[in-house]
C-alpha cells in the first residue's frame, strides 16, 4: 500500500430517531429499577445523575456529559435512562398558576 491509497471506512450506523407516529419509548423497566434503588440513591448520591440500563443502576455522575459518554461507551445505541436523583422527585406536570386567584399569596 502506498501513501496515496486510502483505507475505506466502515459505514457508521445511524441511530434511529423516533418519529411522530412512533409509540413513546417504554422506560417502565428502568423506572422500576430507579424506584427499587431510590432510597439508596437519595441517601448516597443526592443531586447527582443516575445512569440506568435495564435492571441495573450503572452509576451516579456529576455531569450529564459523563453520563452520556459512559452510557455510549458501555451500551452503544441500547436504551438507557438518565435521571437526576432528587428528593422528592419533581412533579411530572405543573399546572399554570393564576396570580390573580385568591389563594395565591406572593412572598
Amino acid at each position: 500500500m502506498n501513501s496515496t491509497d486510502t483505507i475505506p471506512k466502515a459505514p457508521v450506523p445511524k441511530a434511529r430517531t423516533p418519529g411522530r407516529d412512533d409509540p413513546p419509548v417504554d422506560f417502565s423497566r428502568e423506572e422500576a429499577t430507579y424506584e427499587r434503588e431510590r432510597a439508596r440513591l437519595v441517601r448516597d448520591h443526592l443531586g447527582k445523575i443516575a445512569l440506568i440500563h435495564g435492571d441495573d443502576v450503572v452509576g451516579a455522575f456529576s455531569t450529564v456529559g459523563e453520563v452520556i459518554r459512559t452510557g455510549h461507551e458501555r451500551f452503544g445505541d441500547d436504551q438507557i435512562m438518565i435521571k437526576e436523583i432528587r428528593d422528592p422527585d419533581l412533579p411530572v406536570f405543573m399546572p399554570l398558576a393564576d396570580a390573580r386567584h385568591p389563594s395565591f399569596q406572593p412572598d
